[in-house]
């Protein structure tokens, strides 16, 4: 191989994995909050969620519960005192709700308004649509109160489609201001690539990641290749596996790049989705609401 290919690809590598700016401590944090969002509101509501909630024994203050039962969407907002932040987090797809599943194979796209010609998963925006009045209210009522605040999004699966969906209007919200960090969990892909460079560009988030895990078939859904053509949106953290390698992670600037998930050649394992940072989603589902 002559000099200049070898230049050329070592470029490329270098340009498909550049840093951005991630913290694995909070990344660890929004996790958790990503995952109490599975609870029963009754547990969510009185902080008995188990070891989830153990993590911030202070709990949430002046939490809003969004939810639209007919189609089983959920999310909750509040104010963590020991982050100095509202939290917000959004649900994914409960694994013996049909009408989440329905959500999630509802792989048409659908024209998305703050773009052109850019489309998304009409599923997923659908049910962004059903919370988005709520997410509103509750999400100005805090920001009245706690003005100052730092503001973290999150969601996982399903949640991490709809929290993606929700982020121009929570930045609208916030006077135009910056996300301080947005990060979401084994999510699938949410728009065309037109939206994914539209999404890409906008500073939406001071700091914002899309972590995948392993062998997740998730992130790998729906397809990128035709006649489906949807792509992620930038900034990529990717975990080899957090059970055989633990911690371990590669960051992706790209949002299809073969250096962190593309490069998993069959991603088949449902266990990767259901393990970030070794928690247990499936036991929280069962024993949580």
């Amino acid at each position: 191989m002559s000099i200049k290919a070898t230049l050329l690809l070592a470029f490329v590598a270098i340009a498909a994995c550049q840093s951005f700016n991630y913290s694995e401590d909070l990344s660890q944090d929004l996790a958790n909050f990503s995952l109490i969002s599975y609870c029963g509101e009754a547990k969510i509501r009185q902080w008995s969620c188990g070891p989830s909630c153990q993590q911030f024994p202070e709990g949430l203050s002046d939490m809003q519960l969004i939810s639209n039962s007919a189609k089983n969407a959920f999310g909750y907002l509040g104010f963590s005192k020991q982050h100095g932040a509202i939290i917000v987090a959004f649900r994914g797809t409960i694994p013996w709700s049909l009408t989440n599943w329905v959500t999630d194979i509802d792989t048409q796209k659908t024209s998305y308004p703050l773009c052109e010609n850019c489309q998304v998963h009409q599923g997923f925006y659908k049910q962004f649509d059903l919370l988005k009045g709520q997410l509103k209210d509750a999400f100005l009522t805090l920001r009245q109160k706690y003005s100052s605040a730092k503001l973290f999004v999150t969601g996982h699966s399903l949640g991490a489609a709809i929290s993606t969906l929700s982020i121009p209007l929570i930045y609208e919200l916030n006077g135009n201001k910056p996300i301080d960090a947005f990060y979401n969990f084994g999510s699938p892909r949410v728009g065309c690539s037109k939206f994914a460079n539209w999404f890409n560009t906008q500073n939406f988030a001071l700091e914002h990641a899309r972590i995948t895990n392993g062998a997740d078939p998730v992130p790998h859904l729906p397809p990128s290749v035709f006649p489906f053509k949807f792509e992620h949106h930038s900034h990529e953290v990717f975990y080899n596996s957090f059970l055989l390698f633990g911690f371990k992670q590669n960051q992706c600037d790209a949002g299809e790049s073969t250096f962190c998930a593309n490069s998993v050649t069959v991603a088949a394992n449902p266990v990767d989705h259901g393990t970030y940072f070794k928690w247990d989603w499936l036991k929280t589902i069962v024993t949580c609401q």
